[in-house]
């Protein structure tokens, strides 16, 4: 029986190429001897990437762990020792993370979709948080030449309403990690070109310039194409929206830094100790009080989408 966690790719990905993969995520150049399906366009700081099989014996307690759950039974640990990480998931095994080479070592695993959605998560999140730059648990889209950040937990939407935005004509710049440098100005530096759709998204969106790369029981896997994919340049960022629960067919009110800086700080990746903590907390606070945020209370109904979009367009764009 195949594990519930592993995809049915379609083609083929992370086998190794002739010639050296470059590509951009997250404000990286990627340069790998591996193949790739979700890079973009462009360049940045290098960063090396191989798969290498790199067993490890922990001998402390994880810096972070993510528990299983009904709805990600995804169970991972990430371990620091002398500034580099090692990441542990169930499903792959060990990932070796330098983020002051840059490099990232990945085990050789026979389900090349999802390795490659997990090295673009969090090893890759690991690199730019060491850098300076903030990660939120956030989708993001690009409205003419600006970018806007779709704030919320699991189960709000977010990639949906990033569906929602791409089917409009409109480029996802992330759907669920973004990573954000503070400025000035602030900016969003693209992640990985996928979306991860369930079947009822896919079924009442009409998404084009994608494909098809991987299938799970309710979700399709997709690469965004063509202009939809676009480089990996930064973009500069015009504003926040959390997602709220509501009623109606939805509207969106500002919301002061102080109030929002609460959520911003549970939605960035912090490690329990003291200075991660200070770093999260000084990050999130210039970021709340450099944009315009928004609190947009909605139900979640796909026929309200086209004019929600148009508001956050409108209300957004008109404040930079």
């Amino acid at each position: 029986m195949r594990h519930p966690g592993t995809l049915d790719p379609a083609p083929a990905s992370l086998s190794s190429v002739e010639q050296p993969t470059r590509g951009a995520c997250f404000g990286y150049e990627i340069r790998s001897a591996l193949a790739f399906e979700f890079l973009r366009e462009g360049s940045g700081d290098l960063l090396d990437i191989c798969l290498e099989d790199r067993p490890w014996r922990p001998d402390r307690t994880p810096l972070f762990e993510w528990m299983p759950r009904s709805d990600r039974p995804l169970h991972a640990r990430i371990y620091r020792e002398n500034g580099t990480y090692r990441l542990w998931t169930d499903r792959e095994g060990w990932f070796a993370v330098d983020p002051s080479i840059p490099s990232i070592a990945a085990p050789p695993v026979p389900d090349p979709i999802r390795l490659e959605e997990r090295i673009l998560g969090i090893p890759m999140l690991l690199c730019f948080m060491h850098r300076g730059d903030l990660p939120l648990h956030a989708a993001a889209v690009e409205i003419n030449g600006r970018a806007v950040v779709l704030a919320a937990p699991g189960h709000f939407g977010k990639t949906t309403f990033a569906g929602a935005f791409q089917a409009a004509g409109f480029r996802v710049l992330s759907e669920d990690i973004t990573c954000c440098r503070l400025g000035p100005p602030a900016t969003v530096l693209p992640g990985p070109s996928l979306l991860r759709v369930r079947d009822a998204s896919r079924e009442s969106l009409r998404l084009s310039n994608t494909r098809c790369v991987a299938e799970e029981p309710g979700r399709t896997h997709l690469a965004l194409e063509g202009a939809a994919r676009g480089t990996g340049d930064a973009v500069p960022l015009a504003g926040i929206v959390f997602l709220r629960h509501g009623d109606g067919e939805g509207h969106l009110e500002p919301v002061a830094p102080d109030r929002a800086l609460p959520d911003l700080y549970v939605l960035s990746l912090k490690f329990p100790t003291d200075a991660d903590r200070a770093r999260c907390f000084k990050g999130t606070a210039a970021l709340a009080a450099s944009v315009p945020l928004w609190n947009l209370h909605r139900a979640l109904r796909f026929d309200t989408m086209p004019r929600l979009i148009d508001l956050i367009a409108e209300t957004c764009l008109a404040r930079t």
